[in-house]
């Protein structure tokens, strides 16, 4: 019972969240309707019964019991009733600013709004994440060909226009600032030759880095010398700033030297600290500490705009390929795709502590990624064209147009309520996939 309250109360939070996301969503229903002249009865942040409400502009305004979403009620959400009731085939509409009193061109832009407000959100989301700077690791850009440590690649590539030790200062005229930044741009260049700017000794020189063909991917064939400097330590053994300088007899410059010699379960290694050699010993061949590297702020991308429209559209595409394998019956693929609205709580919570005790940018920009997700899965997931969804709404409007004449009552309760049915087990379905 207590880890059940723990449960709860730990994805409350992210699931508050996630509500006001919703609840925006029904903000863009509620202006959508507002501009096309259909009035709103009430606008709802959350279910259940009502705690506060206000009325204003012929609309109640309430904050319900229940803060997961909410609801946006338009006028004339009693018509359907008084159809059925007096077994009339067509709705009656003659109150005006009545839902029903509208042509289905605006019926079909007010459904339309909520899906393009969490679209529109998505890539403000993502958009304010990207411009917000954050620290990250930081190593020097000195670099080798992998083949120099065939024991710890187990690969005969060889970059012949790199040497070990070469200090790379630019990629195609770009300044590079440190290691991390060479291999986010050459993960960019997309297997294209590029030409580094490298110190070698007292020289600068230009040099071509040529992709290479392995494993059926193509590979620069480089990677990172790290100095072999202790950061973090579990062990009383080893401090932060610690040189090792030898180990199993060998000498080591770089941390790839130390793989290299490191053959053996437990070995020997020699440890500089101020001056003095320390004698010190790895067990099992296992690591009791992390390499020291600097931090650096950054920014996600040098086009912020770009890369939000991209991102935005790439999560949009891998959302409606995942709710395809959830029509398909193929829950281990969208399981992979998706983000429940149950996990995405957990993690938001999590993230949120994270950021109470450490107060790092970081956690932020990744809230702000992870409700882009919730966003775009909202805004595809009512897309389904089936009624009760936004998506279904609209097909239902479409119809009217080409029919020029609205549906009967009767069929349009068969289609709701059939809808509803299906709609209802898709979303216990997403609630609960991953």
């Amino acid at each position: 019972m207590v880890s059940l309250i723990r449960f709860i109360l730990h994805m409350i939070p992210g699931f508050l969240l996630i509500g006001v996301v919703i609840f925006l969503h029904e903000l863009g229903h509620f202006f959508a309707a507002r501009a096309l002249k259909v009035e709103v009865e009430t606008l709802s942040y959350g279910f259940g019964p009502k705690l506060i409400s206000f009325t204003t502009l012929k609309t109640e305004f309430r904050l319900s019991l229940i803060p997961f979403g909410g609801y946006c009620r338009m006028k004339g959400s009693l018509d359907l009733q008084k159809a059925l009731r007096d077994d009339k085939k067509a709705i009656d509409y003659s109150e005006e600013g009545s839902y029903f009193s509208s042509p289905p061109l605006s019926r079909f832009l007010i459904y339309l709004a909520g899906p393009l407000t969490n679209l529109i959100l998505a890539f403000l989301f993502t958009l304010i994440a990207s411009l917000i700077p954050v620290d990250r690791l930081s190593d020097p850009p000195i670099v080798t060909p992998v083949s120099e440590y065939y024991e710890v690649f187990h690969t005969n590539l060889d970059q012949k226009g790199i040497e070990k030790g070469d200090y790379v200062l630019s990629l195609d005229g770009r300044e590079i600032a440190d290691y991390q930044d060479l291999e986010s741009k050459l993960a960019k260049s997309k297997g294209k030759e590029v030409t580094l700017k490298v110190r070698r000794g007292g020289e600068i020189i230009d040099t071509a880095l040529i992709p290479l063909e392995h494993n059926g991917s193509y590979s620069y064939g480089i990677t990172n010398l790290q100095l072999p400097i202790i950061g973090r330590s579990e062990s009383a053994d080893f401090i932060e700033g610690d040189r090792i300088v030898e180990a199993n007899g060998k000498r080591i410059d770089y941390v790839l030297d130390l793989y290299e010699a490191a053959k053996d379960e437990s070995y020997p290694i020699s440890i500089l600290r101020d001056g003095e050699v320390l004698e010190r010993r790895i067990e099992n061949n296992s690591y009791p500490f992390a390499w020291k590297s600097d931090l650096r702020r950054y920014r996600q991308t040098d086009n912020p705009l770009i890369y939000s429209f991209k991102r935005t559209y790439e999560l949009g595409k891998t959302t409606v390929r995942a709710i395809a394998m959830i029509f398909a019956f193929d829950f281990d693929g969208a399981r992979e795709m998706l983000t429940s609205p149950a996990k995405a709580a957990g993690t938001f919570t999590t993230i949120g502590t994270l950021a109470l005790e450490s107060g790092k940018a970081s956690t932020v920009r990744t809230t702000l990624m992870l409700l882009s997700i919730v966003s775009i899965s909202i805004a595809m997931g009512n897309m389904i064209p089936i009624p009760t969804f936004d998506g279904g709404q609209m097909i239902v409007s479409i119809v009217e147009m080409i029919k020029r004449r609205p549906l009967r009552a009767k069929s349009y309760l068969i289609i709701q309520l059939s809808g509803m049915a299906i709609g209802y087990l898709l979303m216990v379905l997403i609630f609960f996939i991953g």
